[in-house]
């Protein structure tokens, strides 16, 4: 950059002003998953500071804020204006490292800090999902013991696709296997929301129960481990789990009240 002067600054942008160079291979790798749970979660009065390069040609580039900024476009239109921290005088290489830096250099948060953070801004996922979990007389916690649940992205999970749902959970798991840290494990729980939450009018949670009886955790999880080439993440061994928790439930079941599986949602 030799002795060029990068200047900063910070600006309204409209969105429609806002574009992504196609010559950066980061910028280019667009993820409409990201984006739409970034819509589904839309609050334009949280919406934080993008950070821009503006070129010698007088046009604005994105260096981070991409998805959000395509949401902003989408739901505000094109004058939506956006704080921006405007970097000038920037060449390629000092734009790819800012790009580097922005998202390379945050600290992931904890799910358990999330999680408390959500409930002091009265988020009502987070609000349902606490009152869901203390109905069972639990606790969401950082770590798993007999009356605290650590696994919070499960239980977020879970509560997102229905309400009750993760009181239904804790309680079956709870008296499958008693108020014992091994009862609140991750995967366990995911496989159980996935279960009741496709059968929800049609399971008896007595035979349920029973069935779950049958292993432990541990062995359960080494089935569904075992179900999976790779291992896989505690999402995607969640169906596998489901899968033989529905396999064993239904033994000698007639048609009409065996449970079923349409996919991992």
């Amino acid at each position: 950059m030799g002795k060029v002067k990068i200047k900063k600054s910070y600006k309204a942008i409209p969105v429609g002003e806002l574009r992504v160079d196609p010559k950066l291979d980061a910028q280019r790798i667009f993820q409409p998953t990201w984006a739409n749970k970034l819509a589904k979660i839309w609050d334009p009065d949280v919406l934080l500071a993008a950070t821009v390069s503006l070129r010698a040609d007088g046009k604005y580039y994105l260096i981070d804020g991409q998805h959000s900024t395509k949401v902003a476009l989408d739901l505000e239109g094109p004058k939506f204006l956006r704080d921006c921290m405007v970097f000038e005088n920037l060449d390629s290489e000092m734009e790819a490292k800012l790009f580097l830096s922005a998202n390379r250099d945050r600290k992931p948060v904890k799910p358990f800090d999330n999680f408390r953070v959500a409930i002091t801004a009265k988020d009502p996922l987070a609000t349902r999902v606490q009152r869901e979990v203390q109905a069972c007389g639990l606790e969401v916690s950082s770590g798993t013991s007999a009356n605290r649940v650590g696994a919070v992205q499960a239980l977020m999970a879970i509560g997102a696709k229905r309400d009750d749902l993760v009181t239904r959970v804790l309680q079956t798991a709870g008296q499958a296997w008693g108020h014992d840290a091994t009862s609140w494990d991750n995967i366990m729980l995911r496989g159980l929301g996935v279960v009741l939450h496709q059968n929800w009018d049609k399971v008896d949670d007595a035979r349920l129960i029973k069935t779950l009886q049958k292993m432990p955790v541990g062995l359960w999880k080494t089935k569904a481990l075992h179900a999976l080439p790779s291992g896989g993440g505690s999402s995607s061994r969640s169906t596998p789990l489901a899968g033989h928790i529905v396999t064993l439930y239904n033994g000698r079941l007639g048609p009409d009240k065996m449970l079923s599986l349409a996919g991992p949602t």
